[in-house]
């Protein structure tokens, strides 16, 4: 009786051992998957990056239409320095267009500038106030100088991004 006793204790010994090993695995590929996933993160809300607008075709539409849904690529040249809030991108027209994001839902980090994102959401051009244009230029880190230069309304390119992604 004490061998049969003695064999069903190290049989149990031994499987619990066993699934301590596969619960290691386990832990282990899910380590990975988080890993891959950050890689993976979305800032909003989450798209198909693959069907791209080239920022050519976008500044053809936005000029045709009032507006235009689309998902683009672009290298960031500019983060609002007080919280993330908006961040611009260079068009190919030599124009800048300054990107919010959709219900002031999510923040971009701030040392961004010179990394290429993917978004979506809706562009378009529209006049942007004196008061804003301040606002902008206080952000951004301008002079007092240079803030005092704003005196009328301007004509912007903007796009307000429903989700980010930031490209590696």
């Amino acid at each position: 009786m004490k061998k049969i006793f003695l064999s069903i204790m190290i049989l149990a010994v031994g499987v619990t051992a066993c699934n301590q090993k596969e619960s290691s695995e386990q832990s282990s590929e899910v380590e990975e998957k988080v890993e891959t996933e950050k890689e993976d993160t979305f800032l909003g809300e989450s798209f198909n990056v693959e069907n791209v607008t080239t920022l050519d075709i976008l500044v053809r539409d936005m000029n045709s239409y009032d507006s235009v849904m689309a998902v683009v690529e672009a290298k960031v040249t500019e983060v609002c320095q007080a919280k993330g809030c908006w961040m611009k991108v260079d068009l190919p027209n030599g124009e800048t267009m300054r990107v919010t994001f959709k219900d002031y839902g999510f923040f971009m980090p701030k040392d961004l500038a010179g990394k290429s994102v993917k978004m979506i959401g809706t562009a378009k051009i529209e006049a942007t106030d004196v008061e804003t244009l301040k606002h902008f230029a206080e952000d951004g880190g301008e002079s007092e100088e240079e803030i005092a230069k704003i005196i009328e309304p301007k004509m912007d390119y903007k796009f307000v991004a429903s989700g980010v992604k930031i490209m590696n």
